[in-house]
């Protein structure tokens, strides 16, 4: 049984990737020949006279100004504003309304069947899929509005963004007060699709030095590589790390300056910041009502970034101890990136976090990611996480080693497309093994496969 599933498991793999890999058919999207430059009133595929015999290459002008990058392309939701005549509006004001919808299967070869229920402590423990395995199901549909802006610029300016999601993903981002009522009542009770704000901040840009940011409301993913939006992410599923390791969200005040960059070396330069929050997944019902330190500084260079992240302060976060202010906790944190080339990323972090009186976990994540052409990139994924005493995962009643690695591929199948080139697939497979039997309760290894489809709008 388990041999056939993997043997499907890599046929899917295997047709998807190599449909990724056909030659690029002809569409509309794909050409780029002006109809006043072809005499010919063909399609951009047939030759024009004056391209059977091209001219000389005319040298470059010696002081001839760099080539402009190209813009982003427009997303399907802005298009539609541009078409209606508000688009232009929008980028006048810098306003940007855009989201995406993800759905995905999980199935567990090892054992396809949940032994505890779905929004409770995952059998598998695998976050944000494991929980519903072997199930269709909505991860994630988001609306986000927002005005970005570059601190870096020199200006005063004022911005903000306001992220919604709807799906399955939404039970386990809730922050203590804000739409949780189901996570509240326990037992998995409630809609299995929930609502969530996990991202709603007001931005200050200052001129100061390099440029001085200010931000007050609730940040995602302060820590770690993996984001909630799964559209910054390699895989579908989630590494322990994010899972149980670091905090979700958090609400408070940030601050962050930056170094001048000099002109000839626009990409490298120094930041460095901090604040307050109201601690690990708090925004208003805070349960124990002392405030968490945060503290951040990094090094920018071209091709690459390193990061070093604090967070301090009593949690007091029920089930893993008392509502108190006496038990504190720390979670410091390296991050790095390099792009070693155009198609080459490697990027992870390495963390540890501690708990007053309770327990200590910590791990390392690598990534890789390598673009093969604009259809298929191919990703891996390395990482080993420590649970001291079961307290993060809630399973194994002792200390607790994990390890898994992930292998999978991001197939965009028509990125010339004005529409679908907001599409793409991400089929895995996952080894996990563990130093106890903590996988339904029943071994220390799991294999699973999964996919995901994504359209950004």
């Amino acid at each position: 049984m388990h041999r056939k599933g993997l043997l499907c498991t890599a046929s899917v793999l295997l047709a998807l990737a190599s449909m990724a890999l056909l030659p690029a058919r002809a569409t509309w999207a794909q050409d780029t020949t002006p109809p006043d430059n072809n005499p010919s009133g063909g399609s951009g595929d047939q030759m024009a006279p004056s391209d059977q015999n091209p001219p000389a290459e005319t040298p470059p002008a010696e002081n001839a100004p760099p080539a402009e990058t190209p813009p982003p392309p427009r997303t399907p939701l802005m298009n539609l504003f541009d078409r209606v005549g508000i688009g232009p509006t929008m980028d006048h004001l810098g306003l940007n309304l855009h989201g995406y919808v993800e759905g995905g299967y999980l199935y567990d070869l090892t054992n396809p069947s949940n032994v505890t229920p779905p929004a409770t402590a995952p059998g598998d423990d695998i976050f944000f899929a494991g929980p519903y395995k072997s199930q269709a199901i909505l991860d994630q549909v988001d609306l986000s509005f927002e005005r970005d802006i570059d601190p870096t610029k020199g200006n005063f300016d004022v911005g903000f963004k306001v992220s919604a999601i709807y799906g399955r993903d939404a039970y386990f981002t809730h922050s203590n007060g804000i739409l949780d009522q189901d996570n509240k009542a326990g037992g998995g009770t409630g809609q299995e699709n929930q609502l969530d704000i996990p991202e709603g901040h007001v931005d200050v840009a200052i001129p100061v030095l390099g440029g001085m940011l200010l931000q007050a409301g609730k940040f995602p993913d302060l820590f770690g590589v993996e984001k909630i939006d799964p559209t910054q992410n390699l895989f579908y599923t989630h590494s322990y790390a994010f899972s149980y390791g670091m905090p979700f969200t958090q609400t408070g005040v940030l601050g962050k300056i930056y170094t001048t960059p000099s002109e000839t070396d626009p990409d490298n330069y120094s930041w460095i910041g901090g604040g307050v929050t109201r601690g690990w997944n708090q925004s208003f019902d805070d349960n124990n009502g002392a405030p968490d330190g945060v503290f951040y500084m990094g090094q920018n260079f071209t091709g690459g970034e390193v990061a070093f992240k604090l967070n301090f302060g009593p949690e007091g976060v029920l089930p893993y101890g008392p509502a108190d202010n006496g038990d504190w906790w720390a979670l410091p944190e390296v991050f790095g990136t390099y792009k070693f080339s155009d198609a080459l990323t490697l990027s992870g972090d390495a963390f540890i976090g501690t708990a007053q009186k309770l327990s200590t976990w910590g791990g390392f994540t690598i990534y890789g990611d390598y673009v093969v052409t604009p259809r298929l990139a191919v990703n891996g994924r390395f990482e080993y996480y420590h649970d001291g005493h079961g307290v993060t995962t809630g399973v194994g009643g002792t200390d607790v080693d994990y390890g898994e690695v992930t292998g999978g591929v991001t197939i965009t199948p028509m990125p010339d497309n004005e529409w679908l080139q907001f599409l793409s697939l991400r089929p895995e497979l996952r080894y996990d093994w563990a130093s106890r039997k903590v996988y339904d309760g029943t071994t220390n290894n799991q294999l699973t496969a999964a996919i995901d489809v994504i359209y950004k709008f």
